[in-house]
């Protein structure tokens, strides 16, 4: 099981690239920076070189179970059309071309909504007029450090300006930062739901890890992200986090989808205590250990099939 992904950045890179994995769930509070964090943190000891990016933007939290020393902060700033209301002639060949709707002739005059303009061009180059042009404007930041808790792991997170709306092009500018750096494996925390936000933090991932919890709540997001997951064609594995406190059969759900239940995280008090201080539980809970490296070795198969170069990293490296 090669993704075609994988394939591409292993012959980009002279044949090593690192093992891309998304961590992602179709409702918030499911758990995905629990898992994602904890996995690094476990990868990291063992002698991997992790990097975690942080893709929910609009509320990234993995810095504060991971402080790292920024030693890059980098302005994201995003293309939005611009026109010039003396050179139009009204004409509404913009309006008619946007695909988003946000150019339009109101009174004769063109006006662009910027909070739906996704800067595509098109106006730009269809004007008959010249009279669309575009500028920059800023969405928010990316920073880069390497985590206080591990000199192999690195942390990249993508934090979006208050009253933006443009995720998607912020997440793009953090995963293009994180793959930047050299790394065995790359964890994508994902942020959650099935719209753009989540399609550009997990496309073109190597493999889809869907954190759930067992209720009618999780169980109906997960079938949405789990769609999301088919139609990308990734492999995908499902962790039930806080199991046994609903009623919900995950399994019998994710069998009759033919997706395994790669990993289960008890419901215990323990855990919720941990992660409201900001501890990991890798570190303070001896059993977490167990629970995680059965989720990591269903990663570790999925890159035996994917990139062989990510799985010598996952296995051999780690001397496991």
């Amino acid at each position: 099981m090669r993704s075609r992904a994988a394939a591409d950045r292993c012959e980009l890179a002279d044949g090593y690239a690192p093992f891309i994995l998304a961590v992602a769930s179709g409702k918030g509070g499911t758990g995905k920076t629990l898992v994602a964090t904890n996995l690094a943190v476990l990868w990291a000891d063992a002698g991997l070189s992790v990097l975690l990016a942080d893709c929910d933007v609009e509320a990234p939290n993995s810095h504060l179970f991971l402080p790292a020393r920024t030693d890059k902060l980098t302005s994201v700033e995003s293309k939005v059309a611009r026109p010039d209301s003396q050179a139009c002639n009204a004409c509404g060949t913009c309006s008619d071309l946007c695909a988003f709707g946000a150019v339009r002739i109101l009174g004769g005059t063109p006006v662009v909504f910027e909070e739906i303009c996704h800067g595509c061009g098109v106006c730009v180059s269809s004007c008959p007029t010249g009279a669309m042009g575009e500028c920059s404007l800023r969405v928010g930041e990316v920073s880069t450090g390497v985590a206080k808790r591990s000199q192999r792991l690195r942390l990249v997170t993508g934090r979006l300006d208050i009253g933006q709306v443009k995720a998607p092009s912020l997440i793009g500018a953090t995963r293009e930062e994180a793959e930047r750096w050299d790394a065995d494996i790359l964890v994508l925390d994902a942020p959650p739901g099935v719209a753009c936000s989540a399609v550009a933090a997990v496309r073109h991932a190597d493999a889809l890890l869907l954190v759930t919890e067992p209720t009618a709540f999780g169980l109906h997001d997960l079938e949405l992200s789990l769609m999301l997951g088919s139609d990308m064609g990734l492999p995908i594995g499902v962790v039930v986090n806080r199991d046994g406190s609903g009623p919900t059969d995950i399994a019998e759900f994710a069998t009759a989808q033919r997706v395994d239940v790669v990993g289960r995280i008890p419901f215990d008090r323990r855990i919720a205590e941990v992660y409201a201080r900001g501890g990991l539980i890798v570190d303070e809970l001896p059993e977490a250990t167990s629970w995680l490296r059965t989720i990591s070795s269903w990663i570790e198969d999925v890159a035996e099939g994917s990139a062989p170069s990510a799985a010598d990293g996952l296995r051999e490296r780690a001397g496991r």
